[in-house]
């Protein structure tokens, strides 16, 4: 009952990875959090993934593989797992697929989840953090009760670096880049299906598990 869940950032994807988790009753694997909680604990893989960090490169395939495949062939995932954030390349997909296999599993389906670019530039840069707790706000969605001040501490709220419009552009334009060609892989092997990501957060999730449904049973991808 392996699942991918694949979107834009500013999408909803990590708020719904939760949500399949409970739904599903199967873990979630973030490799943003899986990174950085080996990069806290200087485990080989995160010793080696810091290095590249620090020069501000991406962390080569075979790291985040490793990493992932770790996680995802583990016990704890063996009866199925939500994945959020691999894989990210084709060379990712194609070792994501052999391990599964290995394990007698498949990736079921592959939820891709959209709203329009404009929707998600206003998502991305209308969120704010506070300074002081990390509580986290929003212009539109989560306003405090104080503009520019965290009602729980009193701090000023401030804006990510990379919400700022030009950075949330980039990001945008870097995550369609980067996901084509994953998007096409599945389309081919008939496991991709396209959510709209736009509407109440209940609503999309009851998208997410129809469209999870009605693919589970499809072919393996190749």
């Amino acid at each position: 009952m392996d699942l991918l869940l694949i979107g834009p950032p500013g999408v909803g994807k990590g708020t719904q990875a939760a949500r399949l988790r409970q739904a599903l009753g199967i873990p979630h694997l973030s490799t943003g959090d899986l990174l950085r909680r080996h990069v806290a604990q200087g485990t080989r893989l995160g010793t080696a993934a810091a290095a590249h960090m620090r020069r501000g490169d991406l962390v080569p395939d075979h790291l985040v593989t490793e990493m992932a495949l770790d996680r995802i062939l583990d016990v704890s995932c063996a009866a199925g797992v939500v994945l959020d954030g691999f894989p990210r390349t084709l060379t990712q997909a194609e070792a994501l697929d052999s391990a599964l296999a290995g394990e007698g599993r498949r990736l079921a389906a592959v939820l891709h989840l959209t709203a329009p670019g404009q929707t998600l530039l206003r998502r991305l840069t209308g969120r704010r953090i506070c300074g002081g707790c990390g509580n986290g706000y929003h212009l539109d969605t989560r306003k405090p009760r104080t503009p520019g001040q965290c009602d729980s501490c009193g701090h000023r709220l401030v804006q990510r670096g990379d919400d700022a419009t030009e950075t949330a552009r980039v990001r945008l334009r870097a995550h369609t880049r980067q996901t084509q060609p994953l998007l096409a892989r599945y389309r081919r092997a008939g496991v991709l299906h396209e959510i709209d990501g736009c509407g109440d957060v209940g609503d999309i999730t009851r998208r997410l598990l129809a469209a999870f449904a009605a693919h589970a049973t499809g072919p393996a991808p190749l």
